[in-house]
């Protein structure tokens, strides 16, 4: 497959439909994007989010969590353009 990569939007990545079918994704789904060694790592943050249970009973990660929750709630209900 062939992509053409162009500047866009932050934190936006277009794919091509093929690509998202193929990666089981939809249009809007949320993901964490990591770059290393030259190639980009695609997660579900659902998937992050899942550690949740894991760490219950971690105080550190329950402020993490709250932090994010608060910066959602934010972008969340700024208004549209």
């Amino acid at each position: 497959m062939k992509v053409t990569v162009r500047r866009g939007a932050s934190g936006v990545i277009n794919l091509p439909e093929s690509l998202m079918k193929a990666l089981g994704l939809q249009d809007g789904d949320l993901i964490h994007v990591t770059v290393g060694a030259g190639a980009l790592r695609l997660t579900r943050l659902s998937r992050f989010l899942e550690l949740r249970g894991v760490l219950g009973d971690d105080e550190e990660f329950d402020r993490a969590m709250e932090f994010i929750q608060e910066a959602w709630k934010q972008w969340a209900s700024r208004p549209s353009a």
